[in-house]
Order: structure tokens, then sequence, then C-alpha cells
């Protein structure tokens, strides 16, 4: 599922379903869904509408709740839905672009494979930690 474009509604504009739904992409059904999960909406009377600006706070707050803040030296593992640290000699990194690795780790906990794209100076640092040799001609 494509993330949606939150920048096409208007703070300052009211929306029905309909309008919303076409803005953004989505079904009728996922604008009453997001309702009912605390997307504020004029009941009064119809057609229903949605307030851009409330929108935008709800939106805000829902992709800020998906979000993990990893510390150094830790993975997202998509298994577990965690951050997680990994286990020594289990980490090898890939070079992406000149300035750009994927750093490759086993999950300790589920086995399952992890990524984490680092920048190039802190290509070093998670060497040293988890022992793991780089090709100095490909990460130069």
């Amino acid at each position: 599922m494509a993330r949606i474009s939150a920048r096409r509604v208007k703070t300052h504009r009211s929306y029905t379903f309909f309008q919303l739904a076409d803005l953004l992409g989505v079904t009728v059904g996922t604008v009453r869904r997001w309702c009912k999960a605390g997307l504020p909406h004029v009941s009064d009377a119809r057609p229903y509408l949605i307030q851009g600006s409330d929108f935008h706070a709800f939106h805000k707050a829902k992709l800020s709740k998906k979000k993990t803040p990893l510390k150094t030296f830790e993975v997202y593992c998509l298994g577990c839905h965690a951050a997680r640290t990994p286990e020594p000699g289990l980490v090898e990194a890939e070079p992406i672009d000149a300035e750009r690795d994927c750093i490759m780790a086993i999950c300790p906990t589920c086995a399952g494979l992890t990524r984490l794209i680092i920048s190039r100076r802190d290509l070093r640092k998670w060497a040293g930690k988890y022992g793991f040799a780089y090709n100095t001609r490909e990460h130069a």
C-alpha cells in the first residue's frame, strides 16, 4: 500500500468524506475507518465534514506512532516490530553508493534478516564493534 500525500489537503478547507477520499486516492471506507479511529469530523448534519487542519493533526499523530527511534548500533526487525541489537558475527555490510552502505544483520530474537542504511562515516564504527571486514576499494 502506498503512502498518502497529506500535502494535498489544505489546512483551511473543509472536506466531505467523498472529497477527501478522492483527493487522497483512498476509498470512502478508509476515511470512515479513520473517523472511527479518532479523526475529528462535524456530524451535526449531512454531509459530514472534516477540517483540513484536523486531518493534518490526525495524520501526523498516526505517522509518529509507527516510528521507532533507534539507538546507536540498533536495527529495526520487521518480524519482531522492535529495535534489536544484533549479535557480533551476524552483521555484514554491503555498499550502496559512494556515501551509503547497507548493514545486514540477523535478529537475535526471531532470526529474521534486518537491514539498515548508514552513512559511510558510520561504517568504521559498525565494523569496529561487530568485527566485520569491508573492502576499502568498494568503500573508498
